[in-house]
């Protein structure tokens, strides 16, 4: 485990720092010493620019801890490329997969800052444990006098939750930019687990969990193109999220800020009796294609538009009991086949029942249109001729499902 710290030239005054529900503590006027003394890492590295490593401060430091100091040089940081450079610095002293223990209590200007960020860089991209982040309190010291006395007790401030909040910032980009609540619901379970396991005070929460897999689950579904899981999943999360809301502002405060949102992503999507295929059903799926469309979810959007269009022809055939019935679809697929061939020109038998449907004509080459794309999607492009291009797929299928939109639901 490596300690960073800082260092300035300021005149720093001799308290005792502690940490609070411990017994350790050390009186230094150096907080980088306390750190030394309290956490006790293997390398203390004290990043330093060329002013503060000739000052009788760094001096001293190295005179109480010896070799355990490494100096990092840094620029003054007064400009971007500074800010770059310190980036650098810290990025090549602490290893992938090591822990760290970041002090910011006497880093200058907007040091804290920076350095807080490129902690939470390092933590997900070189699977760094950042075991914590202190801040010596020397304003809050106990008694306050000024100048304080040695045996002054200054509480050493834990800074580590607030990582969390890039956790919870990953979560809900993934969710709101592509309906993905794998990173939410992790860090709701975790939350739940760990409360109940330290038995965090008299009232532990009971709802985070199911809705942190409830999430996941939707999520699951919306990406393997489960409209009927889609439905039932939101429609069972609504009244979740209504249960969750005290527990949330207590525990989880950024999911606190997160609910109406993901609220008001979620509710068009719920469908109370998924398996039943009435008008309203096919309203909530051609919902739950724009929202793949919105998402940029195009493979999950073109292969339900195609399914979609096989449930209304059913619809409108009114055998709604054999909806989910392979063999039966398969039989409408064929008959749309037909169509689809007669409108070309050749001589195909189309069923009567299929002439009568409400602009069967526009419903065929819809067909049409739709499954080309499908094939061409599920075919990954594997192909010498006729192999569309991404940003062609994206657009055909935009008009495709501006067309379904169009169609009668009743």
């Amino acid at each position: 485990m490596k300690a960073l710290s800082f260092l300035g030239t300021g005149k720093y005054h001799t308290v005792t720092y502690y940490w609070p529900g411990s017994q350790q503590s050390c009186q230094t006027h150096l907080f980088p010493e306390a750190v030394a003394r309290i956490v006790q890492p293997e390398k203390l590295l004290v990043l330093v620019t060329a002013q503060v490593k000739r000052h009788q401060n760094f001096q001293m430091l190295c005179e109480r801890l010896g070799e355990l100091v490494q100096p990092v040089d840094i620029p003054e940081g007064k400009s971007v490329e500074d800010l770059w450079s310190i980036f650098e610095c810290c990025a090549t002293v602490i290893m992938r997969g090591e822990e760290m223990v970041l002090d910011v209590t006497h880093a200058f200007r907007s040091l804290p800052l920076v350095v807080f960020t490129i902690a939470g860089f390092l933590r997900r991209t070189q699977n760094i444990e950042v075991r914590h982040i202190v801040y010596g309190a020397y304003e809050a010291r106990q008694p306050f006098r000024d100048p304080p006395e040695p045996t002054d007790q200054a509480p050493i401030f834990d800074l580590t939750p607030l990582l969390e909040l890039f956790d919870w910032l990953s979560g809900a980009e993934a969710f709101l930019l592509r309906s993905d609540a794998e990173i939410l619901g992790i860090r709701l379970k975790q939350t739940h687990r760990h409360l109940w396991t330290a038995r965090a005070g008299n009232k532990l929460p009971y709802h985070l969990q199911a809705v942190g897999a409830g999430l996941t689950r939707l999520s699951r579904a919306m990406h393997l193109s489960r409209p009927l899981e889609v439905m039932r999943e939101a429609q069972q999360s609504l009244p979740k999220l209504e249960s969750v809301k005290a527990e949330a502002r207590q525990w989880v405060p950024p999911f606190a800020v997160l609910l109406e949102q993901v609220r008001a992503e979620i509710e068009p999507l719920a469908h109370g009796t998924p398996e039943r295929l009435d008008a309203d059903n096919l309203r909530k799926q051609l919902a739950l294609i724009q929202h793949f469309l919105q998402k940029n979810l195009i493979v999950q959007a073109v292969t339900l538009s195609r399914e979609w269009l096989v449930s209304w022809v059913v619809l409108h055939q009114k055998k709604r009991d054999d909806w989910l019935d392979r063999t039966f679809r398969v039989e409408v697929e064929h008959a749309l086949g037909k169509a689809v061939k007669r409108g070309k020109g050749e001589e195909v038998r189309v069923p009567e029942w299929f002439e009568e449907l409400p602009e069967s004509e526009k419903v065929s080459k819809l067909w049409d249109s739709v499954a080309q794309l499908r094939n061409n999607v599920a075919h990954c492009g594997m192909s010498k001729e006729g192999a569309q291009a991404a940003e062609g797929i994206s657009r055909r299928i935009e008009e495709i499902v501006e067309q379904l939109s169009t169609l009668p639901l009743s």
